[in-house]
């Protein structure tokens, strides 16, 4: 009997109930519901108003497994959130758990969208998180502005036999928060940080000034310098959820100290690449075994991090460096970096640089996605830490696909973003200026897009705000072109040749082959509501986040 045939009816019961909680004024202390007629409940509290417009449950009853097809035909869960006061109302929808489940959410997937223009795209639910989480975070809703969400939720089509009869419930959390509690590390970095105007096309520059001017008869790029377009300090840019600060040039002040490795942990050396798992590793090669383990952190490493920027919802995003404040970056375990591997395994195909592809069948996570994921879950996923780190925005951006001859093949968006100075040495006809977006664009593939994720990786659009141009040597705190460790971005740059491509860190912006290796290095999304406990970002007196 073959594996579809093995599988059993399961019942799923997801129960969704709401709950607000609201910090802003005394009268978020009083909740009323009202139920009307068999369909309708509203719950109002403070300033929020939220109304289920097909009662407060959903039941997924003696359902079989589903295709991601299937499961977004099922009939979805409806509620609306409405801001009746005259302020601006902040807010999480998260899931709460309940602890007698006996199945677990690894076995689910959901898809959770909003009428104003938020996808989750299909995800497994378990990639949020476990127990409670949060599946929307951080988000505006101005004065008398309503927002409407549909939430599908369904059990896996590839879930197995061990599935059989069990159940699973869960409670839909809608949690308002006062946002000054949530800007109090943006406060200190400010008060430590003065803001710097952005100078006219700075971003045609490296951070250090550096820039590509022509190209020798030979071939052979040329730089020079412009000691005027020196740029170091922190900026600041819009992004989808308001002002965003970010750190740019050779930058020292934001170091940060947050989690240590509760256990040793193993990733396991086949070939000079690095893997999460062993199963990894031998998805790369089946020869690969235990005794490729090796030690990259002991119990009790505490974990360090740069800070990129400071998103417009107030949390940090975070980049990893290792567990040393200094990392040599001349081997995987001294270096800032967690692994060392193929962005995917295979590269005939534009979906290839997609962090996730396959979205219209039944979505599938890149390789890389695989590993970032498992080292989020066995570092940081099962620790006190976890509660701290949001479900943050990702961006793969797959927008703008189109076909450039003399590049061999077609280029995305982000090439005419980042490259127009490359592009026109080369004669092709480009934009004038490097226009990098902490927005990220809609894309109609089935590839890449927008997420929200406990862990990811940068954004060749970060790398850029940081201060690197592409093929040009710089002085980004990100890389000060002396590392021997280059990295994954999660940015698609093109499809050439036959070979998928994304941009990569390689001592300046570059992009690269998806199967060739490079080092895996984790940025998170923390939120602290009380800031920093000590520090004041420098090597000698680094923040710290407890």
């Amino acid at each position: 009997m073959d594996k579809t045939r093995k599988k059993y009816i399961v019942l799923v019961i997801v129960t969704i109930v709401i709950s607000v909680i609201a910090l802003i004024g005394a009268s978020y202390a009083l909740l009323t519901m009202t139920i009307e007629g068999d369909k309708k409940i509203t719950l109002t509290a403070g300033i929020l108003k939220v109304d289920f417009t097909d009662g407060n449950y959903i039941n997924l009853d003696n359902v079989a497994p589903m295709t991601d097809t299937q499961g977004q035909k099922t009939t979805p869960y409806t509620f609306t959130i409405t801001n009746t006061g005259n302020i601006n109302a902040y807010y999480h929808v998260s899931l709460e758990e309940e602890a007698t489940n006996t199945l677990a959410n690894s076995y689910l997937k959901m898809r959770l969208t909003n009428n104003q223009g938020y996808d989750s795209g299909v995800v497994k639910v378990s990639s949020y998180g476990t127990g409670t989480f949060n599946i929307k975070s951080e988000e505006t809703l101005e004065p008398e502005d309503t927002v409407t969400y549909t939430l599908w939720m369904w059990l896996d089509n590839d879930a197995d036999n061990s599935a059989q009869g069990k159940e699973y419930k869960s409670k839909i959390v809608v949690t308002s928060y006062d946002r000054k509690q949530k800007s109090l590390a943006l406060k200190q970095i400010l008060e430590d940080n003065e803001v710097q105007e952005e100078k006219t096309n700075m971003f045609n520059y490296a951070s250090n000034g550096v820039y590509l001017s022509g190209v020798s008869d030979d071939g052979q790029p040329q730089y020079a310098t412009d000691e005027n377009q020196v740029t170091n300090g922190l900026y600041s840019m819009e992004d989808e959820d308001g002002v965003s600060y970010y750190f740019r040039g050779n930058v020292t002040n934001n170091n940060v100290q947050f989690g240590e490795y509760t256990e040793d942990y193993y990733v396991y050396n086949y070939g000079s690449r690095f893997f999460q798992s062993l199963a990894s590793c031998q998805e790369y090669n089946s020869s690969c075994s235990e005794s490729n383990r090796v030690l990259l952190a002991s119990k009790g490493d505490k974990m360090y991090w740069k800070i990129v920027r400071v998103n417009g919802d107030g949390s940090l995003r975070l980049i990893y460096n290792g567990t040393s404040v200094n990392p040599t970056n001349t081997d995987l375990v001294n270096s800032f970096a967690v692994g060392m591997t193929s962005y995917n395994l295979e590269y005939n195909d534009p979906k290839y640089t997609g962090y996730t592809y396959d979205r219209d069948t039944n979505e599938t996570d890149s390789f890389i996605k695989r590993e970032v994921d498992t080292w989020y879950e066995n570092a940081l996923g099962d620790t006190i830490y976890d509660s701290m780190v949001t479900g943050g925005r990702f961006c793969s951006d797959s927008s703008g696909y189109r076909e450039e001859s003399m590049m061999g093949g077609n280029v995305f968006a982000s090439f005419d973003r980042l490259a127009p100075i490359y592009g026109k040495l080369m004669g092709l006809e480009m934009q004038e200026d490097v226009t990098p977006t902490l927005k990220c664009p809609s894309t109609s593939e089935s590839y890449g897009g927008s997420y929200r994720l406990k862990a990811g990786l940068i954004t060749a659009d970060e790398l850029v705000l940081a201060g690197e141009s592409l093929g040009v040597v710089g002085n980004s705190y990100l890389n000060p072109g002396e590392s021997e460790m280059y990295y994954w971005t999660m940015s698609p740059a093109g499809f050439y040749y036959g070979s998928a491509y994304v941009w990569n860190e390689s001592d300046y912006l570059v992009y690269n082959y998806v199967v060739y290796y490079s080092a895996v290095r984790p940025v998170i999304n923390v939120i602290t509501e009380n800031g920093f406990t000590s520090g004041d970002g420098t090597v000698e007196n680094i923040y710290v986040i407890s």
